[in-house]
């Protein structure tokens, strides 16, 4: 132990993590290619598991795989409609304050979601990560052989420190380093239609859905059997009336002289305020009046507050507090990085999985408009990178 060194468990767990990875790599060095500080192992453990599991039930599958295409082609709309709201806010308000933002580990206790770069607790993006590969990396698997595509291989892939995972369809040569057996004139697969390959594609970020949903549903029945309601929290919006008052954030204690407990009795007390019409509030920060403002969304006064309920560990369980803690807040991550990753990953550009679709549909019916699907893709990742770059600035800046 260095002297005056204090380390957290979680400053504790990343180093041993690293350490972990960095020994891994080298003891399997001899079968792990390496492109720049892209490192990836192919092998063909796991394909055995993933044709068994294909082979049960085809027919299954190729239902599962069509559902894929159906929410794979709504995604691609509603994600490049709130990409496309993301540019049109930063345009209007001259401000990334909303905009786009990376998701990486982090080592404070709780996530950190902002413009720019978000961090996660280490721990639950490792384990989330991890999660979202697996299942994402198995439906594509799984689909391709229920639809008989030939597998080549499937592994790992790190790069730099994140890590992912792949399964490689005959004929896609996603990866650098088999070259030879890549056959360009049969585009991107070897094998099937394009309707089966749009089965194949839509897997992933499908699966990724269905794994939020359980998740969010087990956060839900976790919380519901291990906490019980508190008080109700606040945070005061910059530019609005409370905040102008002073109040930053907080717990209620009473609004204009009726006593809050919960969400219920927050919308009875600010139900009826009128514009201009003199608020009272008594809360954990003091007690504060001012005038309310007018609502950006509806008739009546407007306080310029987000509040929501707390909740405490019950009674019963107070022994098991911080592990009931942990697990509430690892539930939640895992279910709300698997629907934000799996969304981004079918915007229609290439080389994510909504891209590829595109390329797919366009190239049925027209090999012409591949190009322009190409152009798009290109304009797209412009206006992605060009915009994290305005946010990543403004947080140095």
């Amino acid at each position: 132990m260095i002297p005056g060194l204090e380390l957290t468990p979680r400053e504790i767990f990343a180093l041993v993590f690293l350490g972990a990875l960095t020994l891994f790599l080298y003891l399997d060095r001899k079968k792990i290619e390496r492109q720049h500080i892209l490192f990836y192992r192919r092998t063909e453990r796991g394909i055995e598991l993933i044709d068994s599991i294909a082979q049960k039930s085809k027919r299954f599958w190729r239902a599962y795989g069509w559902a894929g295409v159906g929410t794979g082609i709504l995604s691609m709309i509603v994600g490049t409609a709130l990409f496309g709201y993301t540019i049109f806010d930063m345009v209007k308000t001259s401000s990334v304050e909303n905009g786009p933002s990376l998701l990486l580990p982090g080592l404070q206790s709780e996530a950190t979601i902002q413009s720019g770069v978000s961090f996660i607790p280490i721990e639950y993006w490792l384990i989330s990560i991890a999660v979202l590969m697996v299942v994402h990396e198995m439906s594509h698997g799984i689909v391709a052989r229920a639809n008989d595509f030939e597998l080549n291989s499937v592994g790992w892939v790190i790069m730099g420190f994140i890590p992912g995972a792949f399964v490689e369809p005959k004929g896609e040569n996603m990866l650098p380093g088999d070259e030879a057996n890549r056959d360009d004139t049969k585009g991107m697969w070897e094998q099937g239609n394009w309707k089966q390959r749009l089965q194949v594609l839509g897997a992933g970020s499908f699966a990724n859905y269905l794994t939020a949903g359980l998740f969010i549903l087990a956060y839900i029945g976790f919380m519901g059997a291990t906490t019980a309601p508190s008080d109700v929290a606040y945070i005061a919006e910059d530019g609005h009336p409370a905040a102008a008052a002073g109040m930053n954030n907080g717990t209620f204690i009473q609004i204009q002289g009726q006593d809050i407990e919960n969400l219920d009795d927050v919308g009875a007390a600010a139900q009826g305020i009128e514009v201009n019409e003199s608020v009272t509030i008594w809360s954990s920060e003091g007690n504060f009046t001012f005038n309310a403002g007018e609502s950006p969304d509806s008739e009546g006064g407007h306080l310029g507050v987000r509040y929501g309920q707390n909740t405490v560990v019950k009674d019963e369980y107070e022994a098991n507090k911080g592990f009931i803690q942990w697990m509430i807040s690892l539930l939640y991550t895992v279910s709300l990085l698997n629907l934000l990753i799996g969304l981004f990953n079918m915007l229609p550009f290439k080389p994510l999985d909504g891209g590829v679709m595109l390329e797919t549909i366009a190239g049925h019916f027209n090999e012409d408009w591949i190009d322009y699907v190409n152009t798009f893709s290109l304009i797209g990742w412009a206006v992605v990178l060009g915009t994290l770059a305005l946010s990543i600035g403004a947080m140095v800046i």
